[in-house]
């Protein structure tokens, strides 16, 4: 129709400045990412920097104290050596390390599960410690097979329209008495929340993307098309240039 909205019909009054443009926008697309990376490695950095260095400033603290000697003396014991930053950095990741490699085992779990019902037995805190054990749960298996079985489309709000979703389960409902599939469908661009939907078996349509292309999809707003997905304006330039459409013309 002659209605019809193209890219190709919007004006371009000055062809050399859009494509100094858009030279500009493929430059700073490649250098963005590099950059982000980059400063989240340094911010990262620095806060176990900040936690290395507190725990090393408390235990030389105690230790001078148990010498007798002030934390401004001259001859006060310091953490203070050619690589030190280093060292403070990777502190809390070994401490980190250390309780996981003791929870792994049976009297680390123990004395876990002791620790955590005595916290949860406390009127506020265990409330505050139970929600974000449970939020940290979440994100340590999402994405993986455990959690979610394969990517489907849902039918939703209206006729024609899909949302992406994570199938989470499959199970008989006895009081519908049909096969039914639950499945998670996550908001854009947090794929963190979003709601839970029981759907007829048959009204499931299974994707053929997987779950790390679909987070990205879901991540980017839609802006990172599923694989195999072709422009609008490719499959338009290929329809115009297909035997068919020469021979009519």
């Amino acid at each position: 129709m002659d209605g019809d909205f193209k890219p190709e019909d919007s004006p371009t009054p000055h062809p050399r400045l859009r494509r100094t443009f858009s030279t500009l926008l493929a430059g700073v697309a490649s250098v963005v990412p590099v950059l982000a990376t980059a400063w989240l490695l340094v911010v990262i950095y620095r806060i176990l920097g900040d936690l290395g260095g507190g725990i090393i400033a408390g235990v030389f603290r105690f230790l001078n104290w148990l010498r007798g000697v002030a934390p401004d003396s001259p001859a006060a014991w310091s953490f203070d050596f050619p690589g030190s930053n280093l060292v403070l950095a990777l502190l809390p990741v070994m401490i980190v390390f250390a309780v996981g490699f003791a929870v792994t085992n049976a009297l680390g779990r123990h004395l876990l599960h002791w620790m955590e019902s005595k916290i949860q037995r406390l009127p506020l805190l265990g409330f505050v410690y139970s929600s974000i054990k449970q939020l940290v749960d979440a994100l340590k298996g999402l994405g993986s097979e455990r959690k979610f079985k394969g990517v489907a489309f849902v039918e939703y709000p209206a006729p024609g329209c899909r949302l992406v979703g994570f199938v989470t389960g499959n199970f008989h409902d006895a009081q519908s008495g049909r096969d039914v599939t639950s499945v998670f469908l996550p908001t854009a661009p947090n794929p963190l929340t979003g709601f839970v939907v029981i759907v007829d078996d048959e009204r499931v349509q299974a994707a053929d993307m997987s779950l790390e292309e679909a987070s990205k999809m879901i991540l980017s707003a839609g802006l990172v098309p599923p694989p195999g997905a072709v422009p609008a304006t490719q499959r338009e330039a290929q329809k115009t240039d297909s035997p068919s459409s020469i021979s009519s013309e």
